[in-house]
């Protein structure tokens, strides 16, 4: 619980509070493309500034955190 909190606290970073495309879909290890389309079906929320996708990393820090409890359950049984 301790990684998944602090991967979420280096994500959320109050300097920077905001990912681009590319920026998410690096952080997620997906495709820009990917990003893209999930915005346009209201999986990811998004604000269109001027010519850039501006995506509030708030909203991954509970899916990090959900992973990693999923994650060390799994670990968990497969001992």
């Amino acid at each position: 619980m301790i990684t998944a909190n602090l991967k979420a606290l280096t994500l959320f970073d109050a300097n920077n509070t905001c990912l681009t495309v590319d920026g998410c879909a690096k952080f997620l290890q997906v495709h820009p493309k990917t990003i893209t389309n999930r915005i346009n079906s209201g999986k990811i929320k998004a604000e269109f500034i001027g010519r850039i996708w501006r995506i509030p990393k708030l909203q991954f820090i509970e899916e990090i955190v959900n992973q990693y409890k999923k994650y060390n359950e799994e670990s968990f049984l497969d001992k």
